[in-house]
């Protein structure tokens, strides 16, 4: 697993997004409520509709994750995925599914069949959680996120580019941001300095 993934505890910890695994983990975490359409022809493919109607390319994040994503498509439900950003070619903005959770259980069909998954709190809310070097621009912020290797396999570090403006940041810092999604694009929605200096 690497280190932009999270090892889920409990329920209490979810709400929204569970802390960080240590004070200066790196990772790229979004919670988004919607549901997954396929995309003929493909597999382990689909489109992640959130609630807003604006439309995701999702992927499992993890081979374990390829029946409840196949569930997910066929049964059409809504539900809350937990995913990791992942920029693709042409600015749209991929997204890899890591965990799944049912909606809340006031908010369940009576009449559906029993979900395989945990139930969401039922005060949760989307977001994202980005922690990384930061890089400012003018209106916007370039975040590295490095990713653990996994055995003699390397990961190239995730580049993700926020909207907004981070007052006092300055490029080598680390980071823990928190933003939110606008069709593709991440803004910035707050942050907070851990690092100074990252080697």
């Amino acid at each position: 697993m690497d280190s932009t993934s999270l090892a889920f505890q409990d329920l209490a910890a979810m709400n929204p997004l569970p802390p960080p695994a240590h004070p200066y983990q790196f990772r790229a975490l979004g919670l988004i409520k919607g549901s997954l359409k396929s995309i003929p022809k493909t597999y382990a493919q689909a489109t992640l509709v959130a609630s807003d109607g604006a439309e995701y390319p999702a992927t499992p994040g993890r081979a374990e994750l390829l029946g409840p994503f196949e569930h997910c498509i066929k049964s059409g439900h809504t539900y809350w995925y937990y995913v990791q950003p992942q920029p693709r070619s042409g600015g749209a903005l991929g997204l890899s599914i890591i965990r799944i959770l049912a909606l809340p259980e006031e908010e369940q069909d009576p009449e559906w069949e029993e979900e395989p998954f945990l139930p969401a709190p039922e005060d949760t809310e989307e977001g994202f959680n980005i922690r990384g070097i930061v890089e400012p621009h003018d209106g916007f912020v370039e975040v590295t996120v490095r990713r653990k290797p996994q055995g003699t396999k390397q990961f190239a570090p995730l580049q993700l580019r926020l909207e907004g403006f981070l007052p006092g940041a300055v490029a080598g810092e680390f980071w823990d941001l928190l933003a939110e999604r606008e069709g593709n694009k991440l803004l910035l929605v707050d942050g907070t300095r851990l690092l100074t200096a990252v080697a």
